[in-house]
């Protein structure tokens, strides 16, 4: 295994590449918890979940909300497929604020159990908002 100082990083969605650039350090959220891949990593596979991903240029740390999804990670890199990736300077935290409201409505009105793929899609906008809510925040605070 060759040494490397870097991580290559990608973010593929459904409508391709949405970030590739070299990076010093990767955090993301999986479905077990957040997890964090440095260069020289071990081999990982992992399922992602709504959250934030963060990641490192030079001591520099740049934020985006990611949505569900699968990340695979190596000695020097990082692939993650997303449905969901969106920068903090595209979000509008009052539109995502009202998407948030009609999300939680929709999903208290849920009155079968709490399973299945209506229920999980109605959660998955819920965690959407709250992770672009988060992005937009920790953006502001930097």
């Amino acid at each position: 295994m060759a040494n490397s100082e870097h991580l290559q990083l990608d973010v593929v969605t459904p409508g391709g590449s949405a970030l590739s650039i070299q990076v010093d350090a990767v955090q993301a959220p999986s479905v077990e918890g957040e997890f964090g891949v440095l260069p020289n990593h071990l081999p990982l596979l992992a399922a992602l979940k709504c959250g934030l991903l963060v990641w490192e240029v030079e001591g520099q740390r740049s934020i985006a909300a990611i949505g569900p999804g699968f990340v695979e990670g190596g000695p020097d890199k990082v692939l993650l497929l997303t449905d969901l990736f969106e920068s903090p300077e595209n979000i509008q935290p009052d539109a995502v604020r009202a998407e948030l409201a009609e999300a939680e409505v929709a999903l208290k009105a849920f009155d079968e159990l709490y399973e299945g793929p209506e229920y999980n899609e109605l959660q998955r906008n819920v965690d959407w908002a709250h992770a672009r809510l988060e992005a937009y925040a920790a953006s502001r605070a930097v």
